[in-house]
């Protein structure tokens, strides 16, 4: 960061810039749930911020909640990858991906994953998690070591070790009798 640079000016800059950054699909898939909307801001919460310009990196740490509109993002650590003009100015840079570490649960509505770590390519859409990966929807669970979500496809896979799959189907609702059983009914 430059002398001249407020940290809180360079803060605004990077969520401003990851406008765009969280991918987005509607569809019906166990990974269609996991959406944006690009229009909403970006809010990044931690106990601590260190920016490194020389990398053009940001360094979110301790209890990080990263949110856009119903999507959210929590980890230990949250490091924000992003370009600049050649010159090292935040301020005109673009997020070009996040990597989070240490107890990652993204979720957005009823559909959540959770696993140790995950990296999300900006430019190219895809998340991918790692470390016991659980991934949720409703009642309904996947498990494997690796998540790797194409978030403008709505396309995904779970593998790594034994992917285990629990499906619950939907409760049946209890109908009348028919009126035609009924005696005299017909």
């Amino acid at each position: 960061m430059t002398p001249t640079t407020p940290p809180r000016l360079l803060f605004a800059a990077l969520l401003l810039a990851a406008a765009p950054a969280w991918g987005q699909q509607d569809g019906p898939s166990p990974f269609g749930s996991f959406k944006h909307d690009a229009g909403q801001p970006i809010e990044i919460t931690a106990d601590s911020l260190a920016v490194d310009q020389a990398r053009q990196q940001a360094t979110f740490r301790g209890e990080v909640v990263a949110g856009q509109g119903t999507l959210r993002l929590t980890a230990e650590t949250v490091v924000v990858s992003y370009g600049g003009d050649g010159g090292g100015d935040a301020a005109t840079g673009r997020i070009e991906s996040l990597r989070a570490e240490g107890d990652v649960f993204l979720s957005n509505g009823a559909e959540t994953a959770r696993g140790e770590w995950a990296e999300y390519d900006v430019a190219g859409g895809v998340v991918e998690m790692g470390g016991d990966v659980i991934l949720t929807q409703g009642e309904n669970a996947i498990s494997g070591q690796t998540l790797r979500i194409d978030l403008n496809a709505g396309a995904g896979e779970i593998s790594g070790g034994r992917v285990r799959s629990v499906f619950t189907p939907p409760a049946q609702e209890e109908t009348a009798p028919d009126e035609s059983d009924e005696p005299g009914g017909g």
